[in-house]
């Protein structure tokens, strides 16, 4: 059984990794925002493994909600980062065909 300590710590931890994640999405870090995500997945599974003690639970409610604000932002930004590599792309093959076509004169 987890220490009372510790569950402070692991809820805190939750805490600054969802946080982390928005400021390394919002500077378009992507692949530490994934790293950060498989970090915080491990954590949460070992701290939803056993209901948490009764004085941290309300530390532990308030990390979910910041957890599920901050997810939300993160998902509007991958979403927005998602559209602009597909542009990229699009713009790419258009620039693809055009020098095809160039070549086929």
């Amino acid at each position: 059984m987890k220490a009372v300590a510790d569950w402070e710590t692991e809820i805190r931890q939750l805490h600054l990794l969802s946080m982390e994640m928005l400021s390394l999405a919002q500077s378009s870090e992507w692949p530490t925002v994934a790293e950060r995500e498989e970090q915080r997945r491990i954590l949460m599974d070992k701290l939803f493994a056993n209901p948490p003690p009764a004085e941290w639970v309300s530390l532990f409610r308030d990390a979910i909600q910041t957890i599920l604000a901050s997810d939300t932002q993160v998902q509007v930004l991958a979403h927005a980062e998602m559209d602009k590599l597909s542009n990229d792309i699009r713009m790419l093959k258009q620039r693809r065909r055009a020098l095809q076509a160039y070549e086929d004169l």
